[in-house]
């Protein structure tokens, strides 16, 4: 943005009282304020507490001992409030003012004006200005360029401030040892073996700090623009779907009697009330992101108007309240979409009237719930041929990181795990810890640190890493075949014949026997800890409670409802429903959390081939992995 741009009458004027700052203070939330509007809002609202809100996103924020006057003054305001100052004062200057006092009668008007001698003039005496020794060197500009960048960056860079010490002589150099402004003479003088360096080369290193401390909080306004594009997908969904759903109801209701009138009212009321609940949740969700993402992109606009158009004594000046703005801002919480809400239950069913239900159906139909099927985006993994790679496992964190396991059978090797940031950029790989051994190296879990928690198969090793690939620990666990983190932050272990639940430590907290397959099992943890194990080779899922009980199996060999061939990854919602990857029939299951089928979610119509695994995202989209490398998100 041009400094032009920026000097607007809204920028320079204060939001409380809605006139030209005075003595500007800026708060730990980036907003300012005049230093008697705040005094005067804490008087009457806030009197006696250590903080207060911020008038403009309501943020706490603290007060110094020193009360107000203790606040940072906003030394950018400050300077190009008298840039702007200057500005009106040329504006004004409409008259050859060298004329005026020659007492020439009426005199021609401006045409330039000298900005070391801050007069306009008229061509004739600018071009005689020039020709004296004395003023030789000044810079004249032409008067309808006063309102040009040009224009506004020489103000500027003309604006002297003197010397902290004696007062009077410009500001040259910047003590970093006692953070003082200081004039040549005192340097020698008062600084002599201080760590002084020249004002443009202090204000250019704090510069480079700045944009070091702006780079994360950009990225985290990008998460929240991200999230309310998807969140403000999901309304739209969610909208439609409820509108078809009317729809339907509406068409068969006109070939039933009043009964099924009445029921069909019953049905279009209850539609109504389950979508305009999650609705509002998500409208709520919006509004959250929505003011994180004000305030993110304020100390945002704060750094980036100090870097790019604050003179070097602002960025001196500014830099702390600036640094001190953007650490705020990045523990600020981004919302997540929780997935039960991308999936709303439109299906009534009375089971104190299931006769009246089951009549009633015959003529309207189930309102039964799909997921959309649409495909938001996907990206490809290379993946070697010989010897063939495929993928085995996907997850993501909660910054929308997406993780994927890469596989090879014939060189275990070549087993490793990719992270691929929200724009599917590879940020980094971790390779397999034991490639000498050729040991099978697999499984991916996030734990509640944000590490990342693996096995080793053949070392009966756990590992764990942080996103940057580095080790955090490894602990003794038999035979592991697959991992997950549960709520409690347990890292929770399917072995080959066992289930084991260890502390993070590695110590082992619970244990219990699980049959051995041929093939290698999937692991997944939902909301209530219970624990999903796929069994690949026996065409099945175990689903045990949080004490390690079995519960119950879903599947048997098969293509139809219920039946399963190759089941690979799981998820679930919030609400404990699974979603079940079937390898060789390309879909995905929707499973109830008593066991029972309720739906195919995805299927080869919507694009699904060899599906290996399946994720949820932070925005409450489905991630799915296929074997041949393709990675898939669809709208749930």
């Amino acid at each position: 943005m041009s400094l032009s741009k920026v000097l607007t009458k809204d920028y320079l004027t204060c939001s409380i009282c809605h006139e030209k700052f005075k003595d500007p203070k800026v708060l730990g939330c980036s907003h300012t304020f005049c230093q008697h509007c705040l005094q005067q809002l804490l008087d009457t609202n806030v009197q006696g507490r250590p903080g207060f809100p911020c008038p403009i996103c309501r943020r706490q924020c603290d007060l110094p001992w020193r009360g107000v006057s203790g606040l940072q003054t906003n030394h950018l305001l400050v300077s190009i409030s008298h840039t702007i100052d200057q500005m009106e004062q040329a504006k004004a200057d409409k008259k050859c003012e060298v004329c005026c006092l020659k007492n020439v009668r009426n005199p021609p008007p401006a045409t330039k004006r000298c900005l070391d001698c801050e007069e306009s003039m008229c061509r004739d005496c600018s071009s005689d200005h020039v020709l004296h020794k004395s003023s030789r060197d000044h810079k004249l500009f032409p008067v309808d360029q006063i309102d040009s960048d040009e224009y506004v960056t020489e103000l500027r860079a003309r604006q002297n401030i003197l010397c902290d010490h004696n007062k009077k002589d410009p500001v040259e150099v910047f003590c970093q040892r006692c953070e003082m402004y200081i004039c040549g003479i005192c340097m020698f003088l008062e600084h002599k073996d201080h760590d002084c360096l020249r004002i443009k080369t202090a204000a250019d290193k704090r510069k480079e700090k700045l944009k070091i401390h702006a780079k994360p909080i950009e990225k985290k306004s990008l998460l929240c623009h991200q999230f309310k594009t998807a969140a403000k997908d999901q309304k739209a969904s969610v909208q439609e779907r409820g509108k078809e759903a009317k729809k339907q109801v509406n068409k068969q209701t006109e070939l039933v009697i009043k009964m099924v009138r009445q029921r069909a009212a019953d049905l279009l009321e209850e539609i109504d009330a389950k979508s305009n609940a999650v609705l509002e949740v998500i409208d709520n969700l919006i509004a959250t992101a929505t003011a994180t993402q004000n305030q993110i992109d304020d100390a945002v606009d704060f750094s980036r108007k100090l870097i790019n158009h604050g003179s070097d004594m602002d960025v001196l000046q500014m830099a702390s309240a600036c640094e001190e703005s953007s650490k705020s801002v990045q523990t600020l919480d981004i919302p997540t979409l929780p997935a039960a809400i991308t999936h709303v239950d439109l299906q009534i069913i009375n089971n104190d009237i299931e006769d009246c239900v089951t009549n009633i159906n015959r003529c309207l139909g189930d309102v039964i719930p799909v997921a959309s099927g649409r495909l938001v985006t996907s990206f490809k993994v290379e993946l070697a041929e010989s010897p063939e790679e495929i993928i085995s496992h996907v997850t993501t964190d909660t910054n929308g990181d997406i993780l994927i396991g890469i596989w090879c059978q014939k060189d275990m090797s070549r087993n490793r795990i990719h992270i691929y940031d929200t724009t599917f950029v590879l940020q980094g790989t971790i390779p397999n810890p034991r490639a000498a051994e050729k040991y099978a190296f697999a499984g991916i879990a996030i734990d509640d640190d944000g590490n990342i928690f693996t096995r080793c198969l053949g070392s009966n090793e756990i590992i764990v890493y942080t996103k940057t690939g580095n080790h955090v620990r490894t602990f003794h666990s038999a035979s592991p075949e697959a991992v997950a983190v549960n709520s409690k932050g347990h890292y929770v272990v399917a072995g080959n014949s066992t289930l084991t639940v260890h502390h993070k430590d590695g110590k082992v907290l619970k244990k219990t026997l699980d049959p051995e397959s041929n093939c290698v099992k999937y692991i997944h943890c939902n909301v209530n800890d219970q624990v999903i194990v796929t069994d690949q080779g026996n065409d099945h899922i175990r689903v045990y409670d949080s004490t390690l009980q079995l519960k119950y199996r879903y599947g048997t060999k098969g293509d139809g409802d219920g039946q399963v061939n190759g089941p690979g990854g799981t998820c679930c919602l919030d609400n404990g429903d699974i979603i079940l990857i079937d390898l060789n029939n390309h879909r995905l299951h929707l499973v109830s959390q008593d066991g029972k089928f309720k739906q195919f979610l995805l299927s080869k119509e919507n694009g699904l081939n060899w599906p290996r695994d399946v994720a949820i995202n932070r925005l409450g989209q489905l991630v799915v992995g296929e074997k041949t490398g393709e990675i898939k998100v669809y709208e749930l």
